[in-house]
């Protein structure tokens, strides 16, 4: 089941309660959201347009929550319908070393400001990382699954991609996207194949491609400092 902000606030609404009166009323439980939650989130404040109004679950990208915390966010979701196999507040993605490590040194996070509670402070990504995890969800489906990329993934990929008007891949005017493209050519070729998107189709070598390298790719540059706002 899909779930909107407004539900997903009710659950971390009564996820905090249960912290502050039945768990500790010291512990301050960091939400990093990375996923569609995310994307939500930059729908609402106008930053992309497309139909992002519901996700299945908050992907967060955070060290893993105590035992009593992940029985309470399944009890929650039991309650709201909200029934995914990890929960619909999980580190999924944070135990995907590949992912995290290629990614995390990238994203600028914010905090959701209308979302004030006392045990629970979220955050969200900025498009330039959420465009390098999508991207990259796509590229992995077509390249190691040897399947169709996920709709939703290309849907996000491509309202990132307008949000910086960004039509055409061979002119592209964000830095960090367009010098991390040629780390993804199966999801690049798939965009400009299926007409999203103009640009020149990349050549995959039989090799087998490097995965995205931030030391590699800071060698020669400065890079953005990641930071918390």
């Amino acid at each position: 089941m899909k779930v909107s902000y407004e539900g997903f606030v009710e659950m971390l609404s009564e996820l905090n309660q249960f912290i502050a009166n039945d768990y500790n009323p010291n512990y301050i439980l960091e939400v990093r959201a990375i996923g569609g939650f995310s994307m939500i989130i930059h729908k609402r404040l106008g930053n992309i347009d497309g139909p992002r109004e519901e996700s299945r679950d908050i992907d967060s990208l955070t060290p893993d929550y105590p035992k009593e915390i992940v029985d309470e966010i399944m009890r929650i979701g039991e309650k709201h319908g909200a029934l995914d196999a990890d929960g619909w507040l999980n580190n999924h993605w944070n135990r995907t070393k590949e992912y995290r490590e290629e990614f995390e040194f990238f994203i600028q996070w914010k905090r959701v400001e209308d979302i004030q509670l006392s045990n629970i402070i979220v955050y969200y990504a900025d498009l330039e990382a959420l465009f390098l995890f999508k991207i990259r969800a796509m590229d992995d489906r077509i390249n190691r699954a040897h399947m169709e990329p996920r709709a939703q993934d290309v849907i996000d990929v491509i309202s990132i991609l307008r949000a910086f008007e960004i039509s055409d891949l061979d002119v592209i005017n964000v830095d960090l996207i367009g010098s991390t493209i040629q780390y993804f050519p199966y999801a690049i070729n798939y965009l400009i194949e299926n007409g999203l998107v103009k640009g020149t189709r990349m050549e995959i070598s039989n090799e087998k491609l490097k995965s995205f390298d931030h030391t590699e790719y800071f060698k020669d540059r400065i890079g953005r400092k990641k930071q918390t706002e």
